[in-house]
């Protein structure tokens, strides 16, 4: 029984420490490099006391597949809280026929609290209107659901943004 304990244990702590590197990684990604290393030091915490909880007995499966288990868990906790939380933001582009709903679809979204820039351009078939807009992650169903009751023909893109600000005088 004591075995099958230490396996819980090594599992519950990979659980934790994996999680908390998944978030870690991503924290970092967006920006915020001290919160990212305040977790970095609570994360290698954990993993010294579960390594060495297992390098007392490499012998036994048991452990090892504890670890191994717990790796793999974190990992997916880790996303699911990622996800939960969704740092950053989202740039949505909305493309559509120049004579459809696009003014329509940008109207709504600026009544609903979203930022729209409009581009015109043209596409294989004629002139087409983009509109961009910036959400934050916990927003994008939102967006996606307005274009869809207003446009439900518009092709839509979206991906992650990596906003860069320039400060001072550029010489």
């Amino acid at each position: 029984m004591n075995i099958l304990l230490a396996a819980l244990s090594i599992f519950v702590l990979r659980l934790l420490d994996q999680t908390l590197g998944t978030l870690r990684i991503l924290y970092v990604n967006k920006g915020k490099p001290v919160f990212g290393a305040v977790l970095g030091f609570i994360e290698s915490a954990i993993w010294v006391v579960a390594i060495s909880q297992v390098i007392q007995d490499l012998n036994d499966p048991f452990l090892i597949f504890g670890y191994a288990l717990g790796f793999a868990a974190g990992t997916i906790m880790g996303s699911y809280i990622e996800n939960t939380i969704a740092i950053g933001d989202i740039v949505v582009r909305i493309f559509a026929p120049k004579d459809s709903d696009s003014t329509q679809v940008a109207e709504a979204l600026r009544n609903n609290g979203f930022g729209v820039t409009i581009i015109n351009g043209e596409g294989m078939q004629g002139e087409v209107s983009i509109a961009w807009c910036v959400t934050p992650r916990k927003r994008v169903k939102q967006v996606l659901r307005i274009v869809s009751e207003i446009n439900p023909d518009a092709y839509v893109t979206t991906e992650p943004t990596n906003p860069t600000k320039l400060t001072g005088n550029r010489k």
